[in-house]
């Protein structure tokens, strides 16, 4: 308890950030003289200590005390409260923090950002349909041409709402050698910006995807692989046909090792399921840092909001220990964290 001024006491108790939310904080309020503030926030603490001398309370929330001193302001005496600091500053994320932007432009900046996308696309899916049986004849495998659309498609899309800024191409392997791409999930927008790498690969998406209008089709023409996800019979099916393609026709896969898009922005748990096809198909992993997705383009907020902003690609160097398959799970976890 610490005691400013004749007439009025505060109580302040310290507590961890994380523990804002726990047991409330013991105010005592007095019109006595310092002696009796001072018992009155005795009594306070140990109360909320179960009667143990010596015990400290543990605060539910720290809220501005009421009643704490409309005499220690009259009397310009400080007040103390020790875990104020940083309250009120709750982190949603670290991808989650979004820009000072209305939440109604933002939601209308996302309408033009859908009805643009899907007004190249249609240009983009022409184009599409008339090269596909010159790719199906001379480059059934890589597609690149097709790929070469998206990659257009992509950055004319993301172009008039926010910049992409690529580090680390050196990393990047030959367009002729198979690799697993690994790269955290934050956003819709994860899809839009790896297109911008350059290079030719297979994302492997959940299927319904594939039945979005004009999206699913140009997604079929690129040789992009379907996963139905709660179905074992389709996962052991898809993870064959991505170890041929990675071993045999020397084609990169896309995988999101988090299954998921993370809601909060926090790097979930990688599923092993990459690093085991990265195995079978004799690959490296090409992990890739993804920051700002979620900020440009937030995920779980009901409607869509679209941000201006810059996202941020890493690309780290390629790692490679089938021989010790969580351990480069956990190097790979870690190259990305370090790109956040």
């Amino acid at each position: 308890a610490t005691m400013t001024g004749r007439g009025a006491c505060a109580l302040s108790v310290s507590a961890p950030r994380e523990g804002l939310r726990g047991r409330g904080t013991a105010v005592a309020r007095g019109r006595g003289d310092s002696k009796r503030g001072g018992a009155a926030a005795a009594r306070a603490v140990a109360n909320h200590s179960g009667g143990v001398p010596g015990a400290t309370a543990t605060p539910r929330a720290l809220r501005r005390p009421r009643g704490v001193c409309e005499c220690a302001r009259a009397r310009g005496t400080p007040i103390v409260a020790s875990a104020a600091a940083g309250y009120g500053a709750h982190e949603e994320g670290a991808g989650q923090q979004k820009p000072g932007m209305p939440k109604l432009v933002a939601q209308v900046r996302a309408v033009l950002f859908v009805l643009w996308t899907f007004l190249l696309a249609i240009p983009g899916i022409t184009v599409m349909i008339l090269i596909s049986p010159f790719v199906y004849l001379f480059d059934r495998k890589r597609r690149r041409l097709q790929h070469l659309v998206n990659q257009v498609w992509a950055h004319l899309s993301i172009l008039p709402f926010f910049r992409v800024k690529i580090t680390g191409r050196e990393n990047l392997p030959p367009s002729s050698q198979g690799a697993v791409y690994v790269a955290n999930h934050q956003s819709i927008m994860d899809i839009f910006v790896l297109f911008l790498l350059g290079k030719p690969f297979k994302f492997v998406s959940k299927i319904e995807v594939f039945y979005v209008p004009i999206i699913g089709l140009a997604m079929f023409l690129t040789g992009h692989v379907a996963l139905r996800r709660m179905d074992g019979r389709s996962q052991a099916q898809i993870f064959k046909q991505c170890v041929s393609l990675l071993k045999d026709d020397g084609v990169s896969i896309l995988v999101f090792p988090e299954g998921t898009r993370s809601k909060d922005g926090q790097v979930k748990a990688f599923k092993s399921g990459a690093f085991k096809m990265a195995k079978r198909g004799a690959s490296p992993i090409v992990p890739i840092s993804l920051k700002g997705t979620s900020q440009v383009m937030p995920h779980g907020t009901g409607f869509l909001q679209s941000y201006p902003g810059t996202v941020h690609i890493t690309i780290h160097p390629l790692t490679d220990n089938p021989e010790d398959l969580d351990q480069w799970t956990d190097d790979t976890k870690q190259a990305i964290l370090s790109g956040l």
